[in-house]
């Protein structure tokens, strides 16, 4: 019997009424002389001894009814032998038959409710567990055998008292004790979902019960482990398959260690079925004592480690509240004090749960909390009272301060302890372990987020979770010191400090959400791209991670515009296909094209073998930025586009010069012509040429040449008789490439059959004087402008303009013509011929002027003009000049020339029109030759040329 059960008992007293005379009746029950039934007012005052007429009293029979009248008075029968157990049963029965047939109705109808009460119908296991605990059992062991299913615990045994309500349904002898659990009464009434008889073995008592009916049983042959009089046995017959032995055990795989938690006096369980078995227990170490501050008092908190026996290791604070004035237990006395316990798995993938001594409902956050909630009569809940909502704040409390002492002091990384929210949209609920999760998250946001301080560094001070700056989730272990300076916080936060599973991001990005304690936000990536043009480079692994970083979170245009890759020379570039290109780690170490120094070498960190460099080399080549050095037509490709974009090779020595231009011409001799011609211009804008211009004086200036700027000189043309170079002789403004190219070069077999002329053709370098659109307005009258056409149109009679131009035009109903092309070169050369006092020369000259001309009208042309002697003198006027073999390596178009010297001619003027209703084209050529009079040379105007001309009208 507890102490309190000791307390709360009344005494029983014997009290025979007068003048009446009482005898013992067939069952020893006290009966007045000539009666045929019980006194209803026998009261027993005492438990041994007479009466006044001289019968003994029977002081089992007197207990007996004392405990029919009132379960909970206080009996001190002692009841030593089988026999008198026996007896006492059969008291009992008899007495519970005898009694009023309405009670005995609400007792059946009691029992056969139980049968349903749980939807587990294995729940009265958990009853048996927590009995055993509230009788102070340290072993409690179930045994399943073929026919029946065995329940033994070794705490304290069997009473009379305790009879009455092992087999009656809503009777508990447990109400006024504080500390027990079981307050209802009908825990073993829900084994009748297993079976309608059972047994209860406890020496000296045997006895059966059936329905509202006990009777004795003989004793059973028991197992060595729990037969003696230290065991109480539970015998419940099993009809066949009612429980099978995976039934059972699958039961009790719901179960764990930490089930036991919070028992008072339960260190084991063990569960046999056949050959099967399974053993709960704990072992219990002693840690310290803290004062924490619980329900709004300073309380001292027992602090325990609960081992279970797979390892896993729970942090067990215990305390004890004083209760409130409001609070009331439910047909449950309360104490003095009210038991708070919580439980915090050190170890993560523990789950929680809310427990009235064993688990009653889960707990979504990694704690076990317990107290003297009300439950509902099944036990698979609690009760919406008063006290269970006062009681959550509490335990609250406490949970509060245990998981700020383990994340200080036991484990920074034990993050799987905070409770995170819900999935969105997930409906709050009032069930108790629903709002005992909220409370815990409010906690969590509003004193843990506060409270906690962590050290910053191994073994130094402490400083608030405020002090620490956190990076993004992709950031993660690529900066370190970095961190603190881009978050502008003092810290930031260590490796120790993070677990495994980052679910420390996922609690600070809730406090975070909710407002918590001002956290800073985390350092982003776009923030650490800073550091990409950073010049204090010293670890360019890091940048290679951080860049990897930056492009799997989508920051592609930031990098490209960045010089966010490093060489190994230590420069840092841009990776722009038009700008650089860098050697493909894969590729061959050398290349022929190695001496243009358009290829890169990367620093060795990008050509390491781990996921960062794999993804900076991997975007590289989709922007086309990595080349092999073996492959010479992917380098071409790279210096073309370099040219394009108006970048250029870098200037070298004398010999650096004639090896990159002997280097592009054989690369560019094995290409197929297609893609030769196609790369050339690119690649000569890339390019600068020593070359050389005439001043003013005539005297020769070394400059350093665009190819597209430059001539060709008399020295690198492959065609007999003089060319542009003649005629031009030293005009100042055009510039030419050194002569000394027609030796530094390779000859076409040298080359695959690119000559040196060919070579530098391909480079842009002209033979014939260039043509520009028009685009000077001198005088407005002499252009128009369209909407969305950024040509210009040329008026009929521009300043330009010639009387065929003009006839043509008229005849073709347009004002103005488009696409008109003039040449300045031309204009300065034909200026500087007619400047030529020595007539020989002069006629040498145009002559050789006229051979340039000529040399670009298509081949079936040439044999009907007339020859062109040294004797030529006078004036020319060139029509639609075709050309197919342009200094670009392209067609020019068809071209119209205005007199080049002398006075303007009558002469036809053939050019392409196209009306606004057709688009029929007109060529024709054109070539006059005058010999007249040269007239004093004067200032020409500009050439005008005019490829395919769409015509409108004003």
């Amino acid at each position: 019997m507890s102490s309190a059960q000791q307390r709360t008992r009344r005494p029983c007293i014997i009290d025979l009424p007068t003048p009446h005379a009482v005898a013992p009746d067939a069952y020893g029950w006290m009966t007045p002389a000539g009666s045929s039934g019980t006194v209803p007012g026998l009261r027993l005052v005492a438990i041994t001894g007479t009466n006044g007429e001289g019968y003994e009293v029977d002081a089992l029979a007197a207990a007996v009814h004392a405990l029919l009248e009132d379960p909970d008075a206080a009996t001190e029968v002692e009841v030593a032998t089988p026999e008198k157990a026996a007896r006492a049963v059969r008291l009992l029965d008899h007495g519970l038959r005898s009694g009023r047939g309405v009670h005995r109705k609400m007792a059946e109808g009691a029992l056969h409710g139980a049968r349903t009460l749980s939807s587990d119908r294995l729940q009265v296991l958990s009853e048996f567990v927590q009995n055993s605990d509230d009788a102070g059992a340290g072993q409690l062991r179930i045994l399943l055998r073929s026919d029946d299913l065995l329940v033994a615990h070794d705490g304290a045994g069997l009473r009379l008292a305790d009879v009455l309500p092992l087999g009656m349904p809503w009777l508990s002898g447990k109400t006024a004790d504080a500390e027990a659990t079981g307050r209802f009464g009908i825990g073993l009434s829900t084994l009748r979902a297993l079976t309608t008889v059972w047994e209860v073995h406890c020496h000296p008592f045997h006895v059966r019960f059936s329905s509202t009916e006990l009777e004795p049983a003989a004793p059973p042959e028991l197992p060595d482990g729990i037969s003696g009089p230290e065991w109480t046995v539970f015998r419940l017959p099993l009809a066949s398959d009612t429980l099978t032995t995976d039934q059972l055990l699958e039961w009790f795989g719901g179960w764990n260690d930490a089930s036991l938690l919070f028992l008072r006096h339960l260190r084991s369980l063990e569960v046999t079925a056949g050959e099967q078995s399974t053993v709960l227990t704990l072992t219990w170490k002693e840690v310290t004592q803290r004062r924490l501050l619980v329900n709004g008092v300073e309380h001292d908190v027992n602090v325990q480690h609960a081992r279970t026996t797979d390892g896993e290791q729970w942090r067990v604070y215990t305390t004890q509240v004083a209760p409130r004035p409001d609070w009331e237990r439910s047909h449950k006395a309360l104490g003095r004090v009210v038991p708070v316990g919580v439980a915090l798995p050190l170890d993560r993938g523990a789950k929680g749960s809310v427990h009235a001594g064993l688990p009653v409902a889960p707990l979504d956050v990694a704690a076990r909390v317990h107290t003297q909630f009300d439950p509902v009569a099944s036990r698979e809940g609690f009760a919406g009272s008063h006290l269970n909502t006062q009681l959550v704040p509490v335990v609250a409390d406490l949970w509060a301060a245990g998981v700020r002492d383990v994340l200080e002091e036991v484990d920074h990384t034990a993050w799987h302890l905070i409770p995170l929210p819900g999935p969105p949209g997930s409906a709050p609920s009032n069930l108790l372990q629903d709002r005992m999760h909220a409370e815990l998250l409010t906690r969590a946001r509003q004193s843990l987020a506060t409270e906690l301080a962590f050290p910053a560094a191994e073994g130094g001070p402490d400083a608030p979770l405020t002090d620490f700056a956190v990076e993004e989730a992709a950031l993660s272990g690529v900066l370190d010191d970095d961190i603190a300076s881009l978050g502008e916080l003092p810290h930031a936060l260590p490796a120790a400090i993070r677990d495994s599973c980052s679910r420390w991001r996922k609690v600070l990005a809730d406090w975070r959400a909710a407002g918590a304690a001002d956290l800073p936000p985390e350092v982003q990536v776009t923030d650490a791209l800073s550091l990409l043009s950073d010049g204090k480079r010293q670890d360019v692994a890091r940048l290679v991670r951080l860049a990897a970083v930056a492009l799997e979170a989508g920051h592609e245009y930031v990098m490209a515009n960045r010089a966010c890759l490093v060489t190994a020379d230590g420069r840092s570039l841009r990776p722009q296909p038009t700008e650089n290109c860098f050697a493909d780690p894969v590729g061959e170490p050398t290349g022929p094209l190695d001496v243009l120094g358009v290829v890169a070498n990367l620093h060795p960190a990008y050509t390491e073998d781990n996921a960062w460099a794999r993804t900076v080399t991997a975007w590289l080549g989709q922007r086309g930025c990595l080349v092999r050095r073996d492959d010479t037509a992917a380098v071409l490709e790279m210096v073309s586009r370099l040219g394009h974009t108006g970048g250029q090779l870098a200037d070298g020595d004398e010999a650096t010069e004639t090896a990159r231009l002997v280097a592009l011409q054989r690369a560019l001799g094995e290409l197929p012509k297609r893609e030769r011609d196609r790369l050339g211009s690119g690649i000569g804008r890339a390019l600068r040429l020593n070359g050389f211009a005439y001043d003013k004086e005539g005297s020769e200036e070394a400059r350093r040449v665009k190819p597209g700027n430059s001539y060709l000189p008399q020295a690198l043309e492959t065609a007999d008789g003089d060319r542009f170079e003649v005629a031009a002789r030293k005009t100042p403004g055009l510039v030419w490439v050194r002569r000394a190219y027609a030796r530094s070069l390779l000859s076409a077999t040298q080359a695959g059959g690119l000559s040196r002329t060919a070579f530098l053709r391909l480079l842009g370098v002209a033979d014939a004087p260039r043509l520009t659109p028009v685009r000077e307005v001198y005088y407005p009258a002499d252009t128009k402008t369209y909407e969305g056409d950024p040509r210009l149109g040329l008026a009929r009679h521009c300043r330009w303009y010639t009387s065929g131009r003009r006839r043509q035009m008229i005849g073709k109903g347009a004002d103005h013509t488009l696409d008109d092309l003039i040449s300045s070169d031309l204009a300065a050369v034909v200026e500087n011929i007619a400047a030529e006092k020595d007539v020989t020369e002069r006629r040498r000259r145009t002559a050789a002027l006229l051979r340039t001309l000529t040399a670009l009208l298509p081949v079936q042309t040439r044999p009907s003009l007339p020859w062109l002697g040294d004797t030529t003198s006078g004036m020319l006027e060139a029509r639609r000049l075709p050309s197919g073999c342009g200094s670009f390596g392209r067609p020019l178009g068809w071209k119209t020339a205005k007199a080049v010297s002398g006075r303007r001619t009558n002469s036809p003027c053939a050019h392409r029109i196209r009306r606004p209703c057709t688009d029929r084209k007109i060529p024709d050529t054109c070539i006059r030759r005058s010999i007249k009079p040269c007239p004093p040379a004067r200032k020409s105007s500009p050439l005008s040329v005019s490829p395919v001309i769409p015509t409108s009208r004003a």
